[in-house]
């Protein structure tokens, strides 16, 4: 009996301990499973951080296009790019690497992009955008028209006559905008200036001018942009001249006690005779005597009332838009014998 009870004791023993050694085994196996997991998860992430790190060749990602923009009208040149290192930009500017505008008008940007402040006719060109980085490089080439007003024509004289003047005008070359007409700018010697909007003509009269005057001129094309840049300024004068003076023998007729004044014999320079100023006085004097400050051209003044057989001098200043003449005569009234001789 009690070798039954004794077999039967060490047998559930056995089967305590055989059920202890595998739990062990399966408690080992499942922490080699979590730790093989673990090293992998740890691989993993390694790649990850690898990838963000892949080399990508640099890609201008802008479209090639003109740009056109109008005078003075600040412009941006995009540069819009990928890539892995971050590329360095570079532009180029008809070919001609940019580095640094001194007077700040021109200023490459953060973003890569170009600025350009106020610009005119010669910022007209190619524009070109570099992106470098070390594992490839990628170039962009941008046009960019300047609406600009018109540059300055040239103007030569072509004529004048004693009341008006005849100018060529010739445009610029390479006009980019069709010019719509011309501002002519005159003004005479000590005037003020007057201005005349033209069409595109080649040559243009302007009358009713001072006879023998000095004039200024200059000449403005214009656009749908703007005034352009004036020419050069010219300096000219209306024909005509100041009053001629006369011989005395065509001039004064002489008698004892008078004298006449035939102003028909003026030569008025080709510009119109206004007025004359009559001063006399006799020779051995020294004020002069004002006869008339306005005696008209044309016709003739008798001088009454002089004493016979004196010296007399005249003095005559004849006036035209031209200017003043001034003369001076010297005559001797005739002497008169008295009856009684």
């Amino acid at each position: 009996m009690y070798k039954i009870w004794f077999f039967l004791l060490i047998t559930v023993y056995c089967n305590c301990l055989a059920q202890t050694d595998n739990s062990t085994t399966n408690i080992k196996s499942q922490n080699l499973e979590e730790s093989n997991l673990s090293q992998n998860a740890s691989d993993e992430s390694v790649d990850l951080e690898n990838g963000t790190n892949v080399a990508v060749p640099p890609k201008i990602t802008s479209v090639d296009r003109t740009f056109t923009t109008t005078y003075k009208e600040d412009v941006i040149l995009p540069c819009a790019y990928t890539g892995s290192p971050i590329p360095v930009v570079t532009w180029t500017i008809n070919h001609v690497k940019f580095s640094r505008d001194a007077a700040g008008r021109i200023k490459q940007l953060h973003n890569g992009s170009l600025l350009i402040r106020d610009p005119t006719s010669t910022d007209t060109g190619e524009y070109s955008c570099q992106v470098r980085n070390d594992f490839g490089q990628d170039v962009k080439t941008y046009r960019l028209v300047v609406k600009t007003p018109p540059k300055a024509p040239s103007v030569q004289l072509v004529s004048t006559t004693n009341n008006s003047l005849t100018i060529n005008i010739k445009p610029s070359d390479n006009e980019e905008e069709p010019i719509l007409g011309y501002s002519v700018h005159y003004k005479e010697e000590f005037g003020e200036w007057e201005t005349i909007q033209i069409a595109d003509e080649k040559e243009f009269t302007i009358d009713n001018l001072i006879c023998g005057s000095r004039y200024r001129l200059y000449v403005n094309a214009f656009n749908n942009i703007g005034q352009g840049e004036p020419s050069d300024t010219i300096l000219l004068k209306i024909k005509g001249t100041k009053p001629i003076i006369p011989k005395i023998d065509k001039f004064i007729v002489v008698l004892s006690t008078s004298a006449v004044l035939h102003f028909r014999a003026f030569p008025d320079g080709d510009c119109s005779l206004l007025y004359f100023v009559i001063e006399l006085k006799k020779k051995i004097d020294t004020e002069w005597n004002q006869i008339n400050n306005r005696a008209q051209p044309g016709g003739m003044l008798v001088i009454q009332d002089l004493d016979p057989g004196y010296w007399y001098q005249l003095r005559v200043t004849a006036h035209n838009s031209a200017g003043f003449s001034v003369g001076e005569y010297e005559f001797a009234t005739l002497f008169v014998r008295s009856s009684n001789n």
